[in-house]
């Protein structure tokens, strides 16, 4: 996260220098294009983390349990026209070595966004991830696994997501999301953008047996039993983002920091019950994205960062998802009857008075 926030640090400061000494006119920062039908194919590679720490050693990271899913990179085809984007993309499947070494793992993920109005993103993402490899295993197990293949393999832990995330740009006719994340738009000069996040979320983990090895036990104390946890949330993150821009090459970062307000639901080892509590925690997305972006032909590289800090009682949480794209695309011009349809899907379903914020 260190990372992030000085890479943060450099592009914003690149930003406000850049737009300072610039005309204040909007029309000159932004070119759209209304009738772009956008497509892009894509490699891309995703990390997803859940870390769990103990209260009672704070500072001691060889005492974190640390799983991670052995999961590959993948490949898709994105789309964006208007107020939609979207993409479908396929995995590659692991070698016999990787699963001998991190276990086997099964994933599943659907993402969604589309634009309310030019200040409005709405994002949907659901995640199920099944099947994890414990990474920390070294450092308190090295009897019972072999040097080459150290770490536990746990394919009984499986993780669901539900995400539901809206973003609210103040100054979207200076400061482009879509030209950095979407490719549907062209920042034409440097800008800073100033933005606010709203997202509902629940996390539920669970396993056949306890999330924390036996190993470990002593220092986790009653929470060692646990192997069900499921978080309800509610939350809000002022952000700000910067682009620089020379020529056709852009530079983007956007950091959002803010807080959540979490209900957690968890078993009570030898029992039957669970137990309820509601928290107040900080959460944390940053997002990063670096490319050539010409009047058709674009291509660019692109960052996300979601840090999840889940703070029950039992141990804290950190659930981190990280994603990385590298795209080429093309803006070709969109056919009649897509248009058309477009049209006629607006004019019936926007009330006429909101058709004038719509893309």
């Amino acid at each position: 996260m260190y990372r992030c926030i000085l890479l943060f640090s450099f592009v914003l400061a690149l930003s406000f220098s850049n737009s300072s000494a610039q005309p204040k006119v909007d029309t000159t920062f932004i070119q759209r294009f209304s009738n772009r039908l956008v497509i892009a194919p894509y490699i891309s590679s995703s990390t997803n983390t859940l870390v769990f720490k103990s209260w009672n050693t704070p500072i001691d990271s060889s005492q974190n349990v640390r799983y991670q899913p052995n999961l590959r990179g993948g490949f898709g085809l994105s789309f964006s026209y208007h107020i939609i984007d979207f993409s479908i993309g396929f995995r590659q499947k692991m070698s016999e070595e990787s699963e001998k070494l991190y276990g086997k793992s099964s994933s599943f993920a659907l993402d969604f966004r589309i634009w309310a109005n030019k200040k409005i993103l709405t994002e949907f993402n659901f995640q199920r991830v099944t099947g994890y490899a414990n990474i920390s295993t070294p450092f308190y197990d090295t009897l019972n696994f072999p040097k080459n293949y150290p770490f536990e393999h746990r394919g009984d832990i499986s993780v669901n997501m539900l995400k539901l995330r809206s973003v609210y740009l103040f100054n979207p006719d200076k400061f482009s999301y879509r030209s950095s994340f979407g490719f549907s738009e062209r920042q034409l000069k440097s800008a800073v953008g100033f933005l606010l996040s709203a997202q509902a979320y629940t996390e539920v983990a669970y396993a056949d047996s306890a999330f924390i090895p036996q190993l470990l036990s002593q220092q986790y104390g009653n929470a060692s039993g646990i192997h069900q946890v499921a978080i309800a949330a509610l939350g809000l993150a002022p952000g700000i983002g910067g682009t620089w821009t020379k020529g056709r090459w852009f530079l983007t970062s956007i950091l959002f920091v803010g807080a959540d307000l979490q209900h957690f639901s968890y078993d009570e080892p030898g029992t039957k019950n669970f137990k309820s509590e509601r928290k107040i925690t900080a959460n944390a997305d940053f997002r990063f994205s670096f490319g050539y972006n010409a009047d058709k032909l674009f291509f660019g590289f692109q960052l996300t960062s979601d840090h999840n800090l889940l703070r029950p009682s039992p141990f804290k949480i950190n659930s981190n998802f990280t994603r990385s794209y590298l795209t080429l695309g093309y803006r070709f011009n969109s056919p009649k009857i897509l248009d058309k349809s477009y049209d006629a899907a607006v004019n019936t379903i926007i009330p006429k008075k909101l058709r004038k914020f719509m893309y």
